[in-house]
């Protein structure tokens, strides 16, 4: 056997380097995908999921508080009312606050709404209140007549010189028109000095004055 021979025979075989490169290879590239990955971890930032649940910390105060003026929030008051009188043809008669700019269909709403014998079209329900104002909601065969129905008291009436315009309308018969012819003949003749005045104003005669006489003052 020649020297040939013996390194022949011991010599690497071709396929075994190839599978020893490739392993080598392979090793070499999952050591790289490691470190990558590795490093990738630490230098990405926190994950949102951190991010999120610090925003309650920060938020959780400012959410606990309830806006201002709405009606959870402890300095909460209400708007401007007017406190009112319901008496007559209504369920549930007595005093009521109701907002500011409120009609007279709403104080009878708020008193249970009228009773089976109101006469409703004898008052403008379409009227806005006034601070401290009686509402009174004739009921009965009386209110149609205009006959045995008890005389208002003198705090109860309408005073014709201090009334804006929508506070005539509450009387019988007088409507926006009517209420501001009074409002202009006071305006240009001065406050009345009797009720005996309201003959002078146009579309009042003495069929009305004769009722008017009774529910509102000079």
């Amino acid at each position: 056997m020649g020297r040939h021979d013996f390194f022949s025979k011991y010599a690497p075989r071709p396929g075994r380097v190839r599978y020893a490169i490739s392993r080598v290879a392979v090793l070499a590239l999952v050591l790289v995908v490691l470190g990558w990955i590795g490093i990738s971890i630490l230098l990405a930032p926190p994950p949102a999921s951190e991010q999120l649940a610090a925003i309650p910390l920060e938020s959780g105060p400012a959410s606990t508080s309830a806006p201002a003026g709405s009606p959870s929030s402890p300095g909460h008051r209400p708007g401007p009312q007017v406190t009112v009188h319901v008496v007559g043809a209504v369920k549930k008669p007595g005093v009521y606050d109701l907002p500011e700019g409120s009609r007279i269909t709403d104080a009878v709403k708020k008193a249970g709404g009228l009773a089976k014998d109101a006469h409703p079209e004898l008052v403008n329900l379409a009227a806005k209140l006034v601070d401290g104002q009686q509402v009174i909601l004739p009921g009965g065969s009386s209110a149609a007549t205009g006959q045995n129905a008890p005389a208002p008291t003198e705090a109860a009436k309408i005073s014709i010189s201090t009334a804006d315009a929508q506070t005539p309308q509450e009387l019988p018969g007088i409507g926006p028109a009517l209420a501001e012819r009074i409002i202009d003949f006071r305006t240009e003749n001065g406050p009345f000095t009797s009720v005996a005045e309201l003959d002078a104003v146009s579309g009042i005669g003495p069929a009305m004055l004769e009722k008017l006489a009774e529910l509102v003052v000079p």
